[in-house]
């Protein structure tokens, strides 16, 4: 039931995120960073592509051969990593029909539909023929229902020696019993954004390391992404009418309901932003 909820919340919200995103034709769904030098929507957008590269070159000994992105939306990220390895092929996982369909169209528009290939499905239960030297998952950790069956997930499909990136948001601390505000928020970014997966960083490290992962490296990204643009108070203002007239369930206004409360919990502080990478348990590891 989980699962057929988020399809049905990216197979509605896909286009419109399209449309009025600022990745100015880049394809992605994913949140800008305004690192310094960027200049613009798309720039911001490109930027965790640009970190993402680096540190696959800085986990892997050469160049992958293989990359996975579990969640890839219609592969904007993917596409990205093409360019940085142009002798990988990409596999992008979506739980969206309608993002495996533009992803492929998107993919033969750049003359990529060799190397990048998308399957839909539910990254808990995936079982593809490969084992990827890289795999990526930009805002996809914080869906799983499970968060032990995505690290199965990755622990089936990683090549030894590989890596796996995980960009996503955190609670920067548990929720206080008293702390009703944080908790109404959170609830409202859980709810709207179909995220039942958000915990904390020591959460998120405890499942990782049961399930034979380590943390290698962690960058918290949370003061690049911009929170006060018009757009974020137009959310802010629909959020409370979404609200009241019981909107909330609907695709399109969970999104802006929950986008609203995500805004505001990194705006306090109660929700971080990080960049994870992550490599099979062993001790003497360190990249």
């Amino acid at each position: 039931m989980a699962s057929r909820d988020l399809q049905h919340y990216y197979d509605r919200n896909t286009a419109l995120f399209l449309r009025i995103g600022s990745s100015g034709g880049g394809h992605a769904i994913h949140r800008g960073l305004w690192a310094p030098g960027v200049r613009n929507g798309r720039e911001a957008a490109e930027y965790v592509n640009t970190l993402l590269a680096e540190r696959i070159r800085a986990g892997l000994p050469e160049a992958p051969r293989t990359l996975l992105d579990l969640g890839c939306g219609v592969g904007g990220t993917m596409f990205s990593l093409a360019r940085a390895f142009p002798n990988a092929g990409l596999h992008g996982v979506t739980i969206s029909t309608k993002q495996v369909a533009i992803g492929q169209e998107l993919a033969r528009e750049q003359g990529l539909q060799r190397r990048c290939h998308f399957t839909a499905g539910d990254f808990e239960q995936l079982q593809l023929d490969l084992r990827a030297d890289a795999i990526v998952a930009i805002e996809a950790f914080v869906h799983a229902s499970r968060p032990e069956r995505f690290f199965a997930t990755c622990r089936g499909h990683l090549a030894p020696g590989g890596v796996v990136l995980i960009v996503d948001d955190f609670l920067a601390h548990p929720v206080a019993p008293h702390a009703r505000g944080m908790q109404r928020t959170i609830d409202r970014f859980r709810e709207g954004w179909r995220v039942p997966g958000l915990c904390t960083r020591s959460a998120f490290d405890a499942v990782a390391e049961t399930e034979g992962f380590t943390c290698v490296h962690d960058r918290n990204l949370s003061d690049l992404i911009r929170t006060r643009r018009p757009r974020d108070w137009l959310v802010a203002a629909a959020s409370p009418m979404a609200r009241i007239l019981g909107l909330g369930q609907r695709p399109f206004w969970a999104n802006v309901v929950g986008g609203h409360a995500l805004t505001r919990a990194i705006r306090k502080d109660w929700i971080r932003y990080h960049m994870v990478t992550l490599a099979r348990a062993d001790p003497g590891r360190r990249l």
